[in-house]
């Protein structure tokens, strides 16, 4: 596994850790937000949404973490925002990928 994979999975992981699991009451897409708003990151959260949904549908195709987040790396020009994308979409939108994350 490269240094890149490696460091990639370790902040996957912990993000996924932080951002923990999604409430029972409000929308997954409402608790994404709320989620992602507290860990700081309070741009477009329909953006957010997007991106994490997409990140389901990659992995729908058999992509794994390191290789989406490296992807989702060159969309958002920011590795922690990627990383927290990918670790929050498994617990929000797709929880059949769980394992990925």
């Amino acid at each position: 596994m490269t240094m890149l994979a490696k460091t990639t999975a370790l902040l996957v992981a912990s993000a996924s850790a932080i951002l923990g699991a999604p409430g029972a009451a409000a929308s997954p897409e409402s608790d994404y937000c709320t989620s992602m708003a507290a860990i700081g990151f309070t741009g477009n959260c329909a953006t957010y949404t997007t991106l994490a949904r997409d990140v389901c549908a990659q992995f729908d195709h058999g992509a794994d973490s390191a290789t989406v987040a490296e992807k989702l790396d060159l969309a958002t020009k920011d590795q922690k925002l990627s990383n927290y994308i990918v670790a929050g979409a498994p617990l929000y939108f797709c929880p059949n990928h769980a394992d990925k994350v």
